[in-house]
């Protein structure tokens, strides 16, 4: 995978979101890569999609961070620019739908699927040897990360993993359904959703037994 490729630092779970608070304060938030697809850790940028939706790229350097924490990085890259944060939003969107269309068994909509195909025509990033060590390099690096994520979306959206893409019933995260019998229903998000659930199937069986 090229995220485990292109970064000498060790893989976490967790990328860090700084988040400014009205006190002041910056509120350290994770991005969550636990997803399954790397495609979808970028649609789950946008959280609780059902209830009241928190925006986690709402500038340039949150789009810096997001590209490190998923291992999309060159040396020296660039920093994003507003025009790169409106093109990874409008991208992730079309992802979120055409993921959405899977999942409900209906074709996609020829915009989200031209935006895609646009993206993922692009050169993604590209191996190279850097100090006996693997380097992911490329022209223009903030786009590549994009075209190599729509790459992503193309070959999962398409791919053999289509039936397996899941969509939580609590807080909307997508993600894939690696578990064998393929019939997980919640994210594993640190919003304990499935967990949620349990607590409150608990509580309705005392209620109806009482």
């Amino acid at each position: 995978m090229v995220r485990g490729a292109s970064s000498s630092r060790a893989s976490s779970a967790f990328g860090l979101d700084l988040v400014t608070c009205y006190s002041g304060y910056v509120n350290v938030r994770p991005f969550e890569f636990i997803s399954g697809s790397l495609c979808l850790d970028l649609v789950d940028t946008l959280a609780n999609r059902r209830a009241e939706p928190a925006e986690r790229l709402l500038m340039p350097g949150d789009l810096d961070r997001w590209l490190d924490a998923a291992h999309l990085v060159c040396p020296l890259r660039e920093r994003s620019t507003r025009v790169n944060l409106a093109h990874a939003r409008a991208l992730r969107e079309a992802i979120y739908r055409f993921g959405l269309a899977a999942v409900e068994n209906r074709l996609p909509e020829p915009a989200d699927r031209k935006r895609i195909n646009l993206w993922a025509a692009r050169m993604p990033l590209r191996p190279t040897i850097d100090s006996g060590r693997i380097t992911m390099t490329a022209a223009r690096p903030v786009e590549a990360a994009l075209s190599t994520v729509a790459g992503d979306a193309v070959e999962l959206i398409l791919g053999q993993q289509r039936s397996r893409i899941r969509i939580c019933p609590d807080c909307c995260m997508m993600f894939v359904d690696t578990s064998r019998p393929g019939k997980r229903r919640w994210c594993s998000s640190a919003s304990g959703c499935g967990n949620r659930a349990k607590v409150r199937n608990h509580r309705s069986r005392i209620t109806a037994s009482a």
